[in-house]
């Protein structure tokens, strides 16, 4: 009689090709298990990431996103040192989609790795479990000489909505790096319309990269910053359409009645997208001075451009 398979029938097959001698049958096998959610496929998985072979190990790791549980993250950890460029981006980017609380220790640990790569990947982990823990090497990523690492240690913060933090995050506002400026302005949406903080974001509406003052804008957008008014209806007028966009919302938002004009005037932009956030928005303020423009804009070609003008008339004239 033969011995009873743990594995059962379904994964027969896929056990054996596991520890097939061709390393190319042992990569398509790991492929396929990542269609497998028992924990006998985690198992090969999780051996997979020791295989010899690179393009296995690489294969295994990101089969593994699809798989979850305290030992599947000890497991990604482990690879983020792997010698394999491969491998170790696979194990980050399956890491990242982890939700394990009870890792949190390991992953503080890792975050004060002396390999950047290790450090960004465990930071990046650590966002969505909000640990209070995790805050103290979230701060010191901050004063760390590489981009990534700060700008991973940022989304740790903006997660962890830590007031505690706020003069760090101010001193980043300054940051050499667009992208981590651009990640101080998302990490700053926890404050409040005149409190600490509030200055910064406004002056991230006049940074000198396009993204930095979109995402300022998203943040004013989320907050409802009043003080920010005056400087997104500049902000109507930007060379790039994003932030034109993301300004238009945060103007909505606020019901700002002074933003009228500025939006009416971009019911004319070439971009739909402008078209549609600045109806949205004036639909918004629902004031009747706004009805002169939208009523311009009736026959715009963007069918949606032209049922967002259809409601923002009617909120505007029920104001009347």
């Amino acid at each position: 009689m033969p011995l009873f398979d743990p594995f059962g029938d379904d994964l027969a097959d896929l056990k054996e090709r596991a520890t097939d001698p061709d390393p190319g049958i042992r990569r398509v096998a790991m492929m396929e298990l990542a269609e497998e959610v028992g924990p006998d496929a985690k198992v090969l998985l999780l051996t997979g990431l020791a295989d010899p072979d690179p393009e296995v190990r690489a294969a295994a790791a990101k089969a593994l996103d699809e798989h979850d549980g305290p030992d599947v993250v000890e497991g990604l950890v482990g690879s983020l040192e792997d010698p394999d460029v491969a491998v170790r981006q696979n194990a980050a980017e399956a890491l990242a989609e982890k939700k394990e609380p009870s890792c949190g220790p390991l992953l503080i640990d890792r975050a004060q790795h002396p390999d950047p790569f290790v450090q960004a990947a465990a930071l990046r982990a650590l966002r969505e479990l909000t640990l209070p823990d995790a805050l103290a090497a979230a701060l010191k990523a901050l004063q760390n000489e590489n981009a990534e690492v700060r700008r991973e240690g940022l989304g740790v913060i903006g997660w962890l909505k830590a007031e505690e933090a706020l003069p760090a995050l101010i001193a980043t506002a300054s940051d050499p790096d667009a992208s981590v400026r651009r990640a101080t302005m998302s990490a700053l949406v926890f404050v409040r319309p005149g409190g600490r903080g509030a200055a910064t974001l406004v002056a991230g509406l006049s940074d000198p990269h396009w993204q930095v003052r979109e995402e300022a804008a998203a943040s004013v957008a989320k907050i409802r910053l009043p003080e920010a008014t005056v400087q997104l209806i500049q902000a109507m007028g930007d060379e790039v359409w994003q932030v034109r966009v993301k300004a238009a919302n945060a103007l909505g938002r606020l019901k700002a009645a002074s933003a009228i004009e500025a939006l009416g005037s971009n019911l004319e932009n070439e971009t739909s997208n402008v078209r549609k956030e600045c109806a949205a928005a004036l639909g918004e303020i629902a004031a009747p001075q706004a009805l002169r423009w939208l009523e311009g804009a009736m026959d715009d070609p963007d069918p949606d451009v032209r049922k967002l003008i259809r409601w923002a008339i009617g909120r505007c004239q029920e104001a009347v």
